[in-house]
């Protein structure tokens, strides 16, 4: 992948400066994907998926062409070239591309567990291929993933995918155990939303400064800053969960009430107002024969008493809080503009609407 041209990158500084800084990530991560080489690396995901075996390769090579954010390859990209400015990092193409793997590996597993219908805005690949397909199309992207970390020949790597694999997978058993329950606390939600979301953003800052070459210190830092910005997204995601509507989100609405998934602004709502675990317990025990509309009527005045308990604005400030300390990791790493870039980038994360 071509340098980028510092011109290219001093514009995209001077846009995050702007007085239109904080803008949504839909605003400011076009932008940044275009400096760091995103549309290639589109396409290079897309060869990627197709290399699959015939029978896996429509389910993987559709998530990926149904488009998404890329906000983790591009972090890691960014890590790569903040952790030691002006050092070409080799194998951070390839690490990007592991990243995003594994992210639609995950996704293609929950919208199984789920019974996900829609997946940014489309039917998800379990609709049209099946469950079997979608849990070994999964398999198989992971299973590249290794292989192309391991090509990739940036010392650490490899190891750090493969605990940050470990991870996901006990985030993901985290969240089976608790799904369905009413009696789950923040700290709960909060273990959750770093084993699932913040440690794949944690290896993308850290495989970034490793395929850089760049010091201890500031692979910790870049670990650490993937870490905490990684939190703070899952949170605004669990916001978004009652706060967007379903054209915007790409998926259903008040998903984390109706699937019983333990959230953060449902760890709160929960505690502030024990009457609505009860609400909760009724709408997950609901009987089968229960008209969608009546259901959908009671989901509603559910999220409308938990609104009432301020939920929404204290899961927030966490998230707010969450962010703040990823800004104070990378505070160790080298000043460059680069850095101030993965700043505006974690700012926008709080932004978003999708």
């Amino acid at each position: 992948m071509a340098a980028v041209a510092s011109g290219g990158l001093a514009e995209l500084h001077e846009a995050a400066a702007s007085p239109q800084a904080r803008p949504s990530a839909a605003q400011l991560l076009p932008v940044a994907q275009s400096a760091e080489g995103i549309p290639r690396l589109e396409r290079l995901l897309l060869a990627a998926a197709r290399r699959a075996p015939r029978e896996l390769a429509g389910a993987a090579a559709d998530l990926v062409r149904a488009g998404g954010k890329r906000v983790r390859p591009l972090l890691l990209l960014l890590s790569a070239r903040a952790a030691m400015p002006g050092r070409r990092a080799r194998g951070r193409v390839p690490l990007a591309l592991v990243a995003e793997m594994v992210h639609s590996a995950t996704l293609l597993h929950d919208d199984v567990i789920d019974d996900g219908l829609t997946r940014r805005g489309l039917p998800a690949p379990r609709v049209a291929y099946g469950n079997g397909v979608s849990v070994i199309a999964g398999d198989w992207l992971l299973a590249a993933s290794l292989e192309l970390a391991l090509r990739a020949d940036s010392p650490g790597a490899l190891e750090a995918l493969v605990r940050t694999l470990r991870q996901l997978v006990e985030g993901e058993a985290r969240q089976i155990a608790l799904r369905g329950k009413t009696d789950f606390t923040s700290d709960d939600a909060l273990q959750i939303a770093h084993l699932k979301t913040g440690s794949l953003f944690a290896f993308c800052g850290e495989a970034g400064a490793l395929a850089a070459r760049a010091p201890l210190g500031v692979v910790t830092a870049l670990r650490d800053f993937g870490m905490r910005a990684g939190s703070a997204f899952q949170i605004a995601d669990d916001l978004l969960d009652f706060e967007s509507d379903a054209a915007t989100l790409g998926k259903a609405v008040l998903a984390d009430v109706t699937e019983g998934k333990p959230s953060l602004p449902l760890a709160i709502a929960l505690k502030r107002l024990p009457p609505l675990r009860q609400e909760m317990a009724e709408l997950l025990g609901a009987a089968p024969e229960t008209p969608e509309d009546e259901l959908r009527a009671r989901v509603r005045v559910f999220a409308a008493r938990l609104s009432r308990t301020g939920a929404l604005g204290a899961a927030r400030r966490i998230a707010e809080k969450e962010r703040d300390a990823a800004l104070a990791a990378l505070e160790r790493v080298p000043h460059s503009p680069t850095r101030e870039l993965l700043a505006q980038v974690a700012r926008a994360l709080l932004s978003r609407s999708h």
